[in-house]
């Protein structure tokens, strides 16, 4: 399939016929697809969605703002619940200031990045374990 989309042109229509060793195989999939099945797709381009850059699930449109951590805090409780991340990242996205990685499921991906402030797994983000991946310390491979 990515073969077949490449150098693709938004509004062009394609037509990729995909062999069995390039798809499901012999086996196929139960109740899916059968084995050896060769694959026929018609395809059009609607839309081209930019990417993010590899390892990067969220990125900012512009500038990190200024006071991050103090911004998601709500409550001014020194705490980021998840629901006070959630609804700040979904906030810079819709406004606009942020974008999150097509394709994906946005809520996933804010769990995840969630996930991986929480630094000691206590369901609740503190300004010491906020840092953002560029402020993260770079070492070099073994």
């Amino acid at each position: 399939m990515e073969d077949g989309l490449m150098e693709m042109c938004v509004g062009e229509k394609r037509q990729l016929l995909i062999p069995p060793h390039l798809a499901y195989g012999e086996r196929g999939v139960t109740d899916q697809v059968p084995g050896s099945a060769v694959m026929l797709f018609d395809v059009e381009l609607i839309e081209i969605e930019e990417g993010l850059p590899e390892g990067y699930m969220f990125i900012w449109n512009d500038e990190v703002p200024p006071g991050l951590f103090a911004e998601m805090d709500k409550d001014n409780n020194g705490e980021v619940e998840p629901s006070e991340f959630t609804n700040y990242i979904m906030q810079q996205v819709n406004d606009g200031k942020g974008r999150l990685a097509p394709g994906f499921d946005a809520y996933r991906i804010i769990d995840n990045m969630f996930s991986n402030q929480d630094r000691n797994g206590d369901g609740k983000i503190t300004e010491e374990e906020f840092k953002l991946k560029a402020d993260e310390a770079s070492h070099d491979e073994l």
